[in-house]
């Protein structure tokens, strides 16, 4: 025959077990509000836009104001690939913010080519949903710039997508993090700046000025064009040819058609900025000269080689796509 529990003990179990479910509820609401409406679930949602190049989204999440400029890298394909180099983001727990404890940050670590990289986030707590669960809200900011500037061109590539200069600078607002690599490459001409890292929304006004090199294409035009010059002073079959760096003397008399004059080594032009314009440095060829001189004393005849090396300079005029060299022979 079974023992019948007394009206206590049933009592006293449903209080218990009562109390359990309480734990278990109050427990879950706990880890809810944590993890589905926490602050440091805002900022991984936040960084999932971006991610995605979902920029309206991630304004609207971000409360963000957005300076005048280039929005090239604020939605879209742009948008992605700002954010495509951003590797293992993660949150830490959310830190209240001494003196308000309605207002937090939380820090996101992660990396930039192998680089661990770092940016704060600030939330602020601004009521209750469903009665049990906390709402959050990102303190509002003003995206950050970045300034970019360059010479010899009117467009520069950020981030594979072109962006006009207007007297030689464009602005682009960019969120956070963020990694921006610009540059450019014209026939005669390039710059490039890659891996610039934003990861803090108040470092305002960065600046990018790139730092125009001359490219291949340049040098070895002018490098042509003066193999060109030389080799024009290599035909003429005298001991100083016109407007030419090399020269002979000689007391001994020498017939013309005994003159052969030969390049041995020329000169490899290295253009440098200077003064605000392009210019080459001065240039050093080396050359043979093979001829007949005959004496003028004795009548004998001498079959002469002389290797030497001679000093001149050039001027370059060059623009983006046009380059013009015009030698000039050293006195």
């Amino acid at each position: 025959m079974s023992k019948r529990l007394s009206p206590t003990r049933v009592a006293a179990t449903w209080a218990a077990a009562l109390v359990v479910l309480v734990v278990i509820a109050f427990a879950s609401v706990v880890l809810v509000n944590q993890k589905v409406f926490g602050p440091a679930q805002k900022v991984l949602q936040l960084q999932d836009h971006l991610v995605k190049g979902e920029g309206a989204k991630a304004l609207g999440l971000l409360h963000a104001t957005v300076p005048s400029g280039n929005a090239l890298l604020l939605d879209g394909a742009g948008l992605k690939a700002a954010s495509a180099d951003i590797k293992d983001f993660t949150v830490a727990k959310p830190e209240d913010e001494p003196g308000d404890n309605n207002m937090v940050n939380v820090l996101a670590t992660y990396s930039i080519h192998g680089v661990e990289q770092q940016t704060n986030y600030q939330l602020k707590r601004t009521g209750r949903s469903w009665l049990f669960f906390d709402t959050w809200e990102f303190v509002p900011t003003t995206l950050p710039t970045v300034a970019i500037s360059a010479n010899t061109t009117n467009e520069v590539v950020v981030n594979s997508r072109p962006a006009p200069l207007v007297k030689g600078q464009t602005t682009v607002p960019v969120f956070v993090p963020a990694v921006i690599d610009t540059g450019f490459t014209t026939t005669n001409f390039m710059a490039d700046s890659r891996g610039l890292a934003i990861t803090d929304f108040k470092k305002k006004g960065t600046a990018v000025k790139l730092q125009t090199q001359p490219t291949q294409a340049l040098k070895d035009e002018v490098n042509k064009q003066i193999a060109a010059y030389l080799d024009g002073c290599a035909k003429q079959q005298v001991l100083m040819p016109s407007a030419c760096p090399m020269s002979y003397s000689t007391i001994a008399r020498v017939q013309s058609d005994s003159i052969h004059w030969s390049i041995v080594d020329y000169p490899a032009a290295e253009i440098v900025s200077f003064d605000g314009r392009w210019v080459i440095r001065p240039l050093t060829v080396k050359s043979r000269l093979e001829l007949t001189e005959q004496n003028l004393r004795t009548g004998i005849y001498t079959e002469q080689t002389i290797e030497d090396s001679f000093g001149f300079t050039a001027k370059l005029d060059v623009s983006t796509t046009e380059v013009k060299v015009t030698p000039v022979s050293s006195e």
